[in-house]
């Protein structure tokens, strides 16, 4: 048992709460459902890493890691040899909150004994092994050599143990030995410590791999995004509901939401690598997982609405923040007060309001929304509805920005002013569209969906004209852009600039999107001189390096030049410093570094602490040793860097030696000029060209002055030590120093931020003309693009391959800017704020009991630390554990957000935060950690799990009874709960976990009238810490004898009971399959409700020899395409037949694309499929007043009995 994990996630697509919740159900459940002790995160597979995840894995008890897509691109050193990384296989993966794990990188990939299994004789495996070894030898940190075997879908390898007993038995060197990974780590380990040395620290950037996962299928990208946004409010809400009202804590409902997000995770999910039918699958496990996240929130937000709303006609509007913020909020009125409303503040001033949609959309600036906090606002109908005035002109402005944009050019900004500084490039335009030919796949790696393919020509929306209209309103004002790229696709654009607000709020819908193999970019040409690209990740921000698009006016063609350098951003990306070097009156930003010690061996000791301080302050780093190859040459290396650092002069350092043989003989004076003044020395050697004329797409930066050089030296080891550990001091501020009177030849830097905000689009590009990208969405025909298991295949309603995204698309960011680096601009706070809108609720029962201004839980300081999570403290369900959670323990996820060492205060205005104690990522407390009353000090982007005490003050506690209100289900909709539930396609178990389970064996018999027949029935108990109690009935068809037809049992914890269970079929069964059900109940009250829920299985019994065994249920009709106006209502319906001879229990879903959720539903039901008859099921199309036209699809998945029914795809168009 390896791994820790849920599942191999790419941690890069999602949040860092999604993997550190994969952590703790995929460790819950090895560890503590299955008592093994998992050691080694295994994550071979997965299209690189976010940089945090070394750092979440170690807090999480993992003592190492292993996979083999990182440092090399997809495949490893294809070409060359192993030996071409600078850093041998065995090293130290430190995260930017300096955390690590021991890692190995597999150097010929995690297939690396798919030449041993496949060889026709042990001789013949034996000398292939042997091959690897010789070769995997080169690069291992000690005499211990791991070759991975039977992995990726490969049975067990067949030659591996004969090989270990063979060739044990003949030689003593090497040794050929099955192990696990962790006997391999316990084995470097040792021979580290017996040798005194320790392994290289690496804070590289693994990324990027396989650039096409970032944006194909773009919608579950945004599904995932919002989904995790809902359930990350939903617990925080969730907990004060629980305090204040009296509502059971919604552990279940909250747990099933993250795995199902979890579950969404896998490298062959969240990154649109999967084939058409599991896509469709997959998006019933994000809906699930949004519906479970909206509907906590949503229903412990109107209980708390209720304590403090006086009245009807009041109007909550909560933060899920904690930072004070002023934004604009939406509230929907549906049915609306009055086609006018009017908004007052709580002091009963009235604020300016925005009316739309005959009054069923009412939207505000709300200011000064406390800390996870709420202000209340009164509405009252009025007579007037203060809307969107169209006027004149094709330019808005407000206190922040001034833009015009160019309707000959597509509609696209010509002009952005902020602080009277033009920031679009001369003679271009931002916010265009870019649509680029692709290949359906790489024409030698093969792989569509996993790469962007461009094959060259580009077409553009400012290559044709298109409709300008302006509008001012109360809030502000807005610009509306309509135009088409050819016959591929009609585009809307809205930019809107709030009073108040200091964001360009920005919208791009797609449709009529026809394209096959095309890529959607969005592009702002926003230069600022010297910026260096900077981008989010997972509780951190880092540098990258520039990407390699175009050449000219086209694209890259990526079949000469694959490695285009674009990357995945989390909430933003943009043009900033993570590092300035700044000598005189020169400043050079650094994004990503090598530091190049002496040697390997000597990296560790030199170099840690240096290594941390850099990517603390936002520079993800190599380090090698001198005698070793350098990162820079895209033939070997996943990315590039910008700049170096040599530890040690010319007579330690050959490598700083070559750099200074090139350079001018002024930089070796300055270096000994420095030495024989103070002992020490930092001189920066300025590279040969500039950095844009060298980074070109294929680019191969090893030469020594192909980049600048930051030399560092002392006189001796001692006082270079103490100059190592000067630099990483120096870095607190983000800024190194360096005095010399050589020229340091920098070239012109400003110190400002452009950024653009996103919201589930994770894919950028900055190149080095200063042009942000981001990718919106493409159409890719390679495999597995249209692949279909469950036939007949079912097609989007044009007969494209869904992975053709042929519908209406929505995609929303906003423009940032700034004085200063990110820090001071303050983007990551600013990016949180665009990610999670302000929150207007109406209360369900007003009762008024608290003010109508405050705060439940506060986190000081707040433009530095954010609270990345709150919840009941404990994860038992993950654990298989019946033990309740209390919603007054509580865990913390407190998130350093800008690299800098920080002391946290955490208050709560309705009681007391107390007994503050640090805690794992599982949230175990920390041994010798003590309690701490209500502060705690957080390291550079520490994430730190704290436990505490919320105790709410006596008369705050049940202000508002909850009356039985349920915060979020304790069951899932369809009953009974069917066993096999994987057979239904539907992901991970039901809500609940499945801790007791029922099989019937086999799952299909054929049988004659008259005959008997036995079945096996199991039960299982998954749950380890309580007895279960219950009963399992067995449902026979009419007239079928079951002996014993009701099994009561107790299940100890990790316990299995069987019986034989003995059927008579009557003498006169028609031919035809008869159902059997074995249905398992719990009774014991104590356990949670959702283990209360049935399961049941089937087995069916197909009596005569010549009955279908295959189509138990079928599709008999419908549903037909819907055309409706925005405010309508439809519905979407089938009918399933069933052919068995009695009743079946069946799950249905409706699945429809991202965009569609909010009005197509329920999103799933169940209904009882009569005896040889037939069942409607309907899903209600609702399309709100405020939706925007647009043409999507919908179809109906039905499961029953572990038989799958699609219904057709149909169209539903809303005018």
């Amino acid at each position: 048992m390896m791994g820790g994990t849920y599942n191999e996630p790419n941690t890069n697509l999602t949040s860092p709460e999604t993997t550190i919740r994969n952590l703790v159900h995929g460790i819950g459940f090895q560890r503590d459902v299955l008592g093994a002790e998992p050691a080694t995160a295994w994550q071979l597979d997965v299209f690189g890493h976010d940089p945090q995840f070394p750092g979440l894995a170690a807090d999480a008890g993992l003592t190492s890691s292993s996979w083999a897509r990182g440092p090399h691109h997809q495949w490893g050193p294809a070409q060359g040899g192993v030996d071409r990384m600078q850093f041998c296989s065995e090293f130290e993966w430190i995260a930017p909150s300096g955390r690590g794990l021991l890692t190995h990188y597999m150097p010929a990939h995690y297939s690396a004994g798919w030449s041993m299994d496949s060889s026709t004789s042990l001789a013949d495996a034996e000398a292939a092994t042997y091959a690897l070894f010789d070769q995997l030898k080169k690069v291992a940190l000690t005499r211990n050599v791991l070759l991975p075997v039977g992995t990726d879908y490969t049975p067990p390898n067949k030659w591996v143990t004969a090989i270990h007993r063979d060739w044990g038995a003949r030689y003593t060197w090497p040794r050929f030995v099955c192990a696990l990974p962790k006997e391999f780590f316990a084995a470097v380990r040792a021979e580290l410590a017996k040798r005194g040395w320790v392994p290289s620290p690496q804070t590289r950037d693994m990324n990027p791999i396989y650039t096409g996962k970032d944006v194909s299928y773009i919608d579950t990208k945004q599904a995932n995004r919002a989904a995790e946004n809902a359930v990350l409010e939903a617990e925080r809400f969730a907990v004060f509901a629980a305090l204040l009202t009296g509502a059971e804590y919604p552990q279940a409902a909250l747990a099933k939401a993250w795995v199902q997000l979890a579950y969404g995770a896998h490298h062959d999910a969240i990154t649109g690598s999967e084939s058409d039918q599991v896509y469709l699958d997959l998006l019933t496990g994000w809906r699930d997982a949004w519906e479970l996240g909206r509907a906590a929130r949503d229903n412990s937000l109107r209980l708390l609405s209720g304590a403090v709303a006086a009245s009807h006609d009041r109007v909550v509007v909560w933060n899920p923040l904690t930072q004070r913020r002023t934004d604009i909020v939406t509230a929907r009125v549906d049915p609306p007060l009055q086609a006018g409303v009017r908004v007052f503040d709580p002091d009963g001033a009235e604020v300016a309001a925005l009316v739309e949609h005959d009054g069923r959309s009412v939207t505000w600036l709300a200011c000064d929304v406390p800390s996870l906090g709420w202000r209340v606002y009164r509405l009252v109908p009025a007579d007037e509805a203060p809307g969107w005035e169209l006027v004149p002109g094709t330019d808005i402005a407000n206190e922040h920005y001034r833009l015009a944009v160019d309707p000959e050019r597509g509609g696209a900004l010509s002009s952005l002013v902020q602080d009277g500084r033009q920031l679009i490039a001369a003679g271009r335009v931002a916010n265009e569209l870019a649509l680029y030919e692709e290949y359906p796949s790489h024409p030698t790696q093969g792989e569509g969906p996993w790469h962007l393919l461009p094959t060259g020509p580009v077409v553009c929306s400012s290559a044709c004209p298109a409709q300008v209209q302006a509008y001012r309103g109360p809030l502000g004002q807005r610009l509306v852009v309509r135009g088409r790229i050819g016959t591929l696709l009609r585009y809307t654009q809205t930019l809107t600039l709030w009073d108040g607000v200091d964001r360009v709020d920005c919208r791009t819908s797609i449709d009529e999107f026809t394209g096959e193999d095309r890529l959607l970019r969005l592009r702002w040409p926003c230069p600022v001189p010297g910026a260096m690209p900077i981008s989010e990740v997972g509780d951190a921000v880092v540098g990258r390096g520039f990407a390699l698009l175009h050449e000219g006016p086209e694209s890259v063609d990526t079949a000469q030049h694959p490695w285009t350098l674009d990357n995945p951003a989390y909430g933003w990306f943009g043009l900033s410093s993570a590092v300035r070097v700044r000598a005189g009156d020169g400043v050079r930003a650094v994004s990503v570094a090598e530091v190049v010690s002496p040697t390997e061996t000597v990296s560790g000791p030199m170099a840690r602490d240096l290594m941390v301080a850099l990517v603390r302050a936002g520079v993800t780093a190599t380090c090698s040793g001198a005698d070793k190859p350098r990162y820079g040459h895209l033939d070997v290396d996943s990315n590039l860097p910008d700049a170096r650092i040599a530890l040690g002069g010319p007579d330690r350092n050959t490598f700083t030696k070559a750099v200074l043989a090139e350079a001018a003989p002024a930089y070796t004076a300055e270096l000994q000029r420095q030495l024989a003044k103070t002992g020490t020395a930092r001189v920066w050697v300025p590279a040969a060209n500039p950095l844009a004329r060298a980074w070109l797409p294929g680019a191969d930066l090893r030469a020594p002055c192909a980049l600048p050089v930051l030399v560092i030296d002392g006189r001796d080891e001692k006082h270079l030590r103490a100059a190592v550990a000067s630099l990483a001091d120096d870095l607190a501020d983000a800024e190194i120093v360096v005095h010399q009177r050589a020229a340091p030849q920098m070239e012109p830097f400003e110190d400002r931020t452009v950024a653009l905000l996103n919201r589930g689009v994770p894919s950028f590009a900055v190149d080095s003309e200063g042009t942000l990208h981001t990718a919106l969405m493409r159409s890719c025909t390679g495999w597995p693009s249209g692949v279909w298991i469950d036939q007949p295949r079912r097609t989007a309603p044009d007969g494209s391959n869904f992975q053709l995204q042929h519908w209406t698309h929505h995609f929303d960011y906003a423009l940032v800017c700034g004085g200063g680096d990110w820090r001071r601009a303050g983007i990551p706070a600013r990016s949180a704020q665009f990610s999670h809108p302000l929150l207007a609720v109406a209360p369900r029962r007003p009762q008024g009991e608290l003010p109508a201004v405050g705060s439940l839980l506060h986190v000081e300081p707040a433009d530095s630390v954010q609270l990345g999570a709150l919840k009941a403290a404990g994860n038992p369900l993950a654990a298989g554990s019946a033990r309740p959670v209390q919603p007054a323990a509580v865990a913390l996820r407190l998130v350093q957000t800008t690299g800098a060492d920080t002391p946290v205060t955490i208050g709560c205005e309705l009681g007391k935060v107390g007994a503050l104690r640090p805690a794992d990522l599982l949230e175990t407390p920390l041994a010798m950690a003590r309690a701490r009353k209500s502060s705690i000090d957080l390291h550079g982007y520490q994430v730190a799990t704290v436990l505490a005490r919320l105790d709410v003050a006596a008369d705050m506690a049940n202000v508002l009874a909850a009356d039985d209100v349920a915060l979020a289900p304790h069951a899932e909709t369809a009953q009974p709960q069917y066993a096999r539930y994987w057979l239904h396609n539907r992901g991970p178990a039901p809500l609940g976990g499945l801790p007791a389970v029922a099989h019937l064996h086999p799952r299909r018999v054929r049988g004659q009238p008259g005959d008997d027949v036995v079945l096996r029935l199991t039960a299982a108990s998954d749950c380890t810490d309580s007895v279960l109690g219950g009963v399992v009935d067995v449902v026979c068809p009419l007239g079928w004898p079951a002996t014993p037809a009701r099994l009561p049992f107790t299940l100890g914890a990790g316990a299995h009971l069987q019986a034989d269970i003995a059927l008579s079929i009557p003498a006169g069964a028609p031919p035809g399959p008869y159902p059997v059900r074995a249905q398992l109940r719990v009774v014991d009250t104590a356990v949670p409700a959702a283990w209360r829920q049935v399961v049941e299985d089937v087995c069916v019994v197909t009596v005569g020899a010549d009955s279908d065994l295959e189509e138990l249920v079928y599709l008999v009709d419908g549903p037909a395409d819907i055309e409706l106006a925005a405010g309508d209502r439809a519905r979407l319906a089938v009918t399933i037949g069933s052919r068995a001879h009695a009743e079946l229990a069946l799950d249905a879903h409706s699945i429809s694309p991202w965009g569609t959720w909010e009005w197509i539903g329920p999103p799933a039901l169940g209904a009882v499929l009569p005896a040889r008859g037939m069942a409607k099921l309907a899903f209600d199309v609702t399309p709100p007043a405020w939706l925007e036209p647009g043409q999507w699809w919908a179809l109906v998945r039905v499961g029953c009995a572990g038989q799958l029914v699609y219904s057709p795809a149909v169209k539903v168009s809303v005018t």
